[in-house]
């Protein structure tokens, strides 16, 4: 699988990237924890709004695989739908480090 598209980071900056890449690392956990627990909760409200956050992020990066989950993942918690939501966390939980990993070692100075 893919994890990153390329073409999205040839846009930004180069001065930036590496303090992008630094809050992508530090910002997502508290994320994927804020998802899980709104989604464990049922504040589908909640969940949805932290996903549409990620998927801000992830967008910007490129990360388009965990971009998508999160795409769904907001869409389900607009529609208070929650089939399927521990899969999807546990495979976005699973992405973010292999992303980060990738997105540190090909794109940091």
């Amino acid at each position: 699988m893919k994890l990153l598209a390329p073409e999205a980071l040839q846009h930004l900056p180069a001065a930036i990237l590496p303090r992008l890449i630094q809050m992508f690392g530090s910002t997502t956990p508290p994320l994927l924890a804020d998802i899980r627990h709104y989604a464990n909760d049922t504040n589908w409200h909640a969940m949805a709004q932290a996903a549409h956050k990620l998927k801000g992020s992830c967008v910007g990066l490129g990360a388009e695989p965990m971009a998508e989950i999160c795409k769904t993942l907001q869409h389900k918690g607009e529609q208070s739908d929650n089939t399927g939501i521990s899969a999807l966390l546990d495979e976005l939980e699973t992405l973010y480090p292999a992303t980060l990993s990738e997105l540190q070692q090909n794109h940091l100075p």
